[in-house]
């Protein structure tokens, strides 16, 4: 399977779900949206908060089959229900995925998609140490705008290659023919621990057809340049970084 197909695998449209037997059935953590219908009704806990307001929150899933279904407080009350969720974390880490390496991109952008919880890999240090390993470097950028969707590059890399992982990003979180729910428009920073730092880049980046030519045009509100006329997307990245947990 090539890389773009890797990026955005379409996803089966969930149904009913099946009854599942809660204290047996492997609990795994889902990144939502804070404005997500069911947060108020399941056992959440924070993953980002913009200021006073929740943007992002992390749920805990298990497969009915044909769907989700998420474990609530009032499931917590239950001791078998308790101990099979405290595996939550051991569960993603040991959750399956294939790192593959974008050779049009010079092998400096990897993804992990494709999976039900491949965007949640981001919250497995086993998996980001790995990431870092494969991109031999001890920072990353995740692109992680859809479920199922997991991109990443090194924090420090060129123009070019930060500037094409950018592009795809916003192809992804702006592409809704392939179904899978948004997640969010930023980007992610981590080192081989943990997620540090969500980044609302401020620019969008399109790309047009004029004349058989392409072109790519940025939009923004922000100051892109620096002093000497140039993009420094680590610059911009560092300014608008905003701690996670």
């Amino acid at each position: 399977m090539g890389f773009f197909d890797k990026l955005f695998k379409k996803k089966v449209v969930e149904q009913v779900a099946d009854e599942i037997d809660k204290s047996e059935v492997p609990i795994y953590p889902m990144i939502k949206r804070a404005d997500w219908k069911g947060i108020g009704l399941v056992k959440s806990q924070s993953f980002l908060n913009l200021g006073e307001k929740a943007e992002l929150a992390i749920v805990f899933a298990q497969d009915a089959g044909n769907s989700f279904v998420y474990i609530t407080d009032s499931d917590l009350q239950l001791p078998g229900v308790t101990e099979n969720f405290q595996q939550w974390q051991n569960n993603i880490d040991a959750y399956p995925y294939e790192i593959v390496l974008a050779a049009s991109l010079g092998d400096r952008v990897l993804t992990a998609s494709g999976e039900d919880h491949s965007a949640e890999k981001v919250l497995s240090s086993a998996f980001l140490g790995e990431a870092c390993q494969a991109l031999n470097t001890d920072r990353l950028v995740i692109s992680m705008p859809r479920r199922r969707c997991l991109m990443v590059t090194s924090y420090y890399e060129d123009f070019q290659t930060l500037e094409d992982f950018f592009r795809l990003h916003f192809v992804a979180w702006e592409e809704e023919d392939y179904g899978n729910e948004q997640i969010s428009d930023m980007v992610f920073i981590a080192d081989r621990e943990h997620v540090e730092y969500a980044v609302p880049l401020g620019f969008r980046i399109n790309l047009y057809e004029r004349d058989g030519q392409f072109n790519l045009v940025y939009s923004t509100l922000d100051e892109l340049f620096n002093e000497n006329g140039q993009i420094d997307f680590q610059s911009i990245m560092e300014r608008n970084k905003i701690p996670v947990y």
